[in-house]
């Protein structure tokens, strides 16, 4: 068919169309369709929406083709459109787009277009008028912008009724555009340019290289509102970064008065910005912990618009020191198919941030870091595994908001080692923990799926009897929330105390064991502690020549020296500490066991 007639028979399928012109084009092709909303002719078996919501060339070989579609411009054009064009473009490969034309064959047309790409490393985008197919170059953008793979812009062209043309780009899609160039032309109106359209060339290689997306063509909006702050970062223990939605006055946005911060920090002592984000200096210290707020007021963007004055809040956050995190929980023995998880407990009163948190197993050899900016409140626990999906799934007693996947060392299912390290702390560890299978509660009959968990952060992290298995009640562990056998926060100070005199060894999660906290005036004690029951025989030996800590815990499971469960009644705890200055202590205790495991 002649080209000629081909042109006409597009030019009445677009005129059949007219009745569904508008005043404006919108088109993110989200709805996964081109020929619908609007409707565009041309090529379109050479173009499809991709699984991304782009429109795509996908041609079956070299050649050329074109996508139109029209509309009735306003009085002052806004136009916004993304382009990408996988390749260097070149003299074979590149792409235009129409802006406005009167008639569907450029070479007789008038209008206005854009290309993209040439040969060359000089490729910029540039802006031409046809006057009846007659070619004149306007206005280039930066030469060498698109010269490389990919070749891409959001772009945004704005057109004045008298001829002023402001053309800016966004070649690195953060969301600001930087304006390239203004000039004037009114020779041709857009009252008869009604087609705007997309045309690309290329070779058999690049055949499925060009990419479109959100297209708009709207009546241009004088911007009247203020710049607003999309995100404010603590970056350091005296600076904050801000960034906003839009371009803003460099003069307002380094004024040190527009800024002021609460609890007697006042104003920084320098500002510099970069157009879109400001960089704040303070003079004194943030305090980890502190909540503060940064009034910003006059800051002004490009048009003279002033934001609404507002009061951001921040806390920041400090890397974690040597005692303030602790491992609460660990499951190195995970049920088939599942993942282990590793559980730690801030019990420092900061706010920890725990990107570049180191998590080690010391005993293979393997480490790995958290590279996520998490945030770890006073008195929060937060749960690592690579399978959060499983563990909210299989065990009922969780908290999934503080369970997040990241990559972890390998655990042997019956012993090994958890370390935690920061590359900013010392070289000494911040807490560690090697597990073994054999802390676990001696009656149970498998220990697959079940976690060991801390029953008290005051005490030693690699005292045996700080662990305990997780209670059957809880589902076997406690992945992101309080462990079923944490130590009760009030405790006694005695110097040999029971913290429960009743407990019931059942597994239940309520007084499972016997917990003795004890706390000496000096180090070096040596201690032995049996279990009588009430008619005076030995049934149990808790401690032998165990030297203690000047405070910690000892636990009694509940069972004899021969692994079974004791019976139902009244024990007695007896201490003898020595030490090696001749002091000796004696302690008599007495408490009552209330159940027993069926």
């Amino acid at each position: 068919m002649p080209h000629s007639i081909i042109r006409f028979v597009l030019f009445l399928s677009l005129i059949v169309c007219s009745d569904r012109i508008s005043a404006q084009l919108v088109d993110d092709f989200s709805d996964g369709d081109f020929t619908n909303g609007p409707s565009w002719t041309g090529d379109t078996d050479d173009f499809v929406v991709n699984i991304n919501g782009e429109l795509q060339l996908m041609a079956p070989e070299a050649g050329e083709s074109s996508l139109f579609t029209t509309l009735s411009y306003p009085d002052t054009i806004q136009l916004d459109m993304t382009f990408r064009l996988e390749m260097s473009p070149s003299s074979s490969n590149f792409g235009l787009i129409y802006l406005g034309l009167d008639d569907l064959d450029p070479s007789v047309a008038n209008g206005y277009y854009l290309q993209i790409g040439e040969s060359g490393s000089n490729d910029a985008i540039k802006l031409y008028r046809l006057d009846n197919g007659s070619e004149i170059l306007l206005a280039t953008a930066s030469d060498g912008a698109i010269a490389s793979d990919p070749a891409q812009a959001r772009i945004s062209v704005t057109i004045h009724p008298d001829g002023l043309w402001s053309f800016s780009t966004d070649y690195g899609l953060s969301g600001f555009n930087e304006l390239e160039f203004e000039v004037m032309d009114d020779t041709h109106s857009f009252n008869g340019l009604n087609i705007f359209g997309i045309y690309c060339e290329y070779t058999e290689t690049r055949k499925e290289n060009f990419f479109y997306d959100d297209i708009s063509i709207m009546k241009f909006e004088q911007d009247e509102t203020g710049p607003l702050l999309t995100n404010l970062s603590v970056t350091g223990d005296k600076t904050i970064l801000l960034s906003f939605n839009e371009k803003i006055d460099a003069v307002t946005a380094e004024n040190l008065d527009n800024y002021i911060v609460d609890q007697g920090l006042g104003s920084p002592s320098g500002a510099i910005s970069d157009g879109v984000k400001v960089f704040l200096t303070f003079d004194n210290t943030f305090l980890s912990g502190t909540p503060y707020q940064l009034a910003i007021l006059n800051v002004e963007d490009e048009n003279g618009n002033a934001i609404i004055p507002i009061a951001e809040p921040f806390i920041v956050t400090v890397f974690p020191n040597i005692g303030d995190l602790a491992i609460s929980e660990i499951l190195s023995d995970p049920y088939s198919g599942g993942s282990d998880f590793v559980e730690i407990f801030n019990k420092s009163d900061k706010y920890i941030n725990l990107n570049g948190l180191i998590i080690s197993n010391l005993a293979k050899d393997e480490q790995k870091s958290i590279d996520q900016n998490i945030d770890l409140l006073p008195s929060e626990y937060l749960c690592f595994t690579e399978d959060k999906e499983f563990l909210i799934s299989t065990y009922p007693t969780h908290n999934a908001d503080q369970i997040v996947e990241v990559d972890l060392p390998s655990f042997n299912n019956d012993s090994g080692n958890v370390s935690l390290s920061h590359s900013s702390a010392s070289t000494d560890y911040i807490d560690q923990f090697d597990y073994d299978e054999g802390l676990h509660f001696e009656l149970l009959d498998d220990t697959e799926g079940v976690s060991l968990e801390r029953i008290s952060f005051s005490a030693y992290s690699q005292s045996s009897d700080n662990w305990h298995s997780s209670s059957t009640t809880s589902g076997f562990a406690t992945p992101g929330m309080v462990n079923s056998n944490a130590l009760p926060t009030v405790i006694s100070d005695g110097e040999f105390e029971l913290v429960e005199k009743v407990f019931s060894p059942n597994s239940d999660g309520d007084n499972d064991f016997l917990i003795i906290n004890y706390k000496l005036n000096k180090p070096g004690y040596v201690a032995n502690i049996k279990v009588f029951d009430d008619e005076g025989f030995e049934i149990d030996q808790i401690v032998s020549n165990g030297l203690l800590a000047t405070e910690g815990l000892i636990t009694w499971n509940g069972t004899t020296s021969e692994g079974i469960i004791s019976q139902i009644g009244l024990y007695i705890i007896i201490a003898e500490l020595f030490h090696p200055d001749g002091e000796i202590k004696n302690f008599k205790k007495v408490c009552v066991l209330a159940d027993f495991i069926e």
